[in-house]
């Protein structure tokens, strides 16, 4: 389970073009204060990573690799691992279908759950009925990450459609979407977002497997991402929380909800196995992307699709919030070679 020698190669002449000294020393005291270390070893073990174990800075501290041995960081997924498992396993051309989130909804129509609009095919007239169904409209830019160009938008307070929809296509915010209601157990922890599970999974041409689970928890605003001060928590394989959330970014933990004060430690995905059998069904859809981070809302009845991932987006545990010392990537490896 080996990343090829020109990813490798690219990898390295990537981080060296992008090298700042002050990045490591940053990072490098940051991690020492937190862990008790001493900061120089800290700096070397990091730079070692970086050129040896396909481990950016940023991994090497989200997954609190200097709390781990060397064996136990081999259990881990890091981003270039990822990247390489991606480009390796999914169709770039079929891929494209997760890029645009307008051409996700027409492809994933019967798993998406909610109404929607393009804008460059939709008028002002449109728009406006479609907000008398739906007076919290979510608009979002088709091709965006990780949370960013997700708006969100009260009908109640629009005086002219026309203004405010070429106002949405001048912002390239082309997709509006009815806005998710979500189960009363998530609603307990965050009303305010929805809370979203990140399931990423592997298909062998037969089976569906899941390779990692996470809660995304947020903050009140529109994404639970971490642009938007969300945080999350692994998962087990019954859709229970595995320790305390945390965001991957800083040493702040939280074994309740910093809002409601509902336990993180004792969350439980509601309508778990409806989760994971819509996840079967998605995952089958585009065959040619076999390996995909898909993002659920789980409304009061059952699950909806939100997006996929082709690139799935890396989680993983951190030793210090839960003291799980062990990463997905023998999970990814009982099912995928790369």
């Amino acid at each position: 389970m080996k990343i090829d020698l020109s990813a490798r190669v690219n990898y390295f002449v990537g981080r060296v073009r992008r090298f700042r000294p002050s990045r490591v020393t940053t990072f490098a005291r940051q991690i020492a204060r937190e862990q008790g270390k001493w900061m120089p070893a800290v700096a070397v073990d990091m730079l070692w990573s970086a050129a040896f174990c396909d481990t950016a800075f940023i991994d090497y501290y989200e997954a609190d690799f200097a709390a781990l041995s060397r064996c136990e960081r081999r259990t881990f997924m890091t981003s270039l691992i990822q990247h390489h498992i991606a480009n390796r396993l999914n169709d770039p051309a079929a891929a494209e279908v997760f890029a645009d989130k307008r051409r996700f909804h027409r492809r994933f129509a019967e798993l998406t759950g909610r109404e929607w609009l393009d804008l460059e095919e939709a008028g002002p007239a449109e728009l406006e009925r479609f907000a008398a169904r739906h007076p919290v409209l979510i608009a979002k830019e088709p091709v965006s990450r990780e949370g960013h160009g997700v708006f969100r938008y009260q009908a109640a307070d629009v005086q002219d459609w026309t203004a405010f929809h070429a106002e949405l296509v001048a912002k390239g915010q082309l997709l509006v979407e009815e806005a998710i209601v979500q189960h009363p157990v998530l609603a307990s922890y965050c009303p305010g977002t929805v809370n979203t599970t990140r399931l990423v999974s592997y298909f062998d041409g037969t089976d569906v497997h899941i390779v990692s689970r996470v809660q995304k928890f947020g903050r009140g605003a529109v994404s639970d991402q971490f642009t938007w001060g969300g945080f999350f928590t692994m998962l087990d394989h019954e859709g229970r929380s595995v320790g305390q959330g945390h965001s991957g970014k800083n040493n702040t933990f939280y074994p309740v909800h910093p809002d409601s004060g509902a336990s993180i430690t004792e969350f439980q995905v509601p309508l778990w196995d409806e989760v994971v059998a819509l996840i079967d069904k998605a995952a089958r859809v585009v065959p040619e992307v076999p390996y995909v981070g898909w993002d659920v809302a789980v409304g009061p009845t059952g699950p909806l699709l939100i997006e996929g991932n082709w690139i799935p987006g890396l989680y993983e545990t951190r030793v210090t919030a839960t003291g799980i010392r062990t990463g997905s990537r023998p999970e990814h490896e009982a099912v995928m070679t790369w």
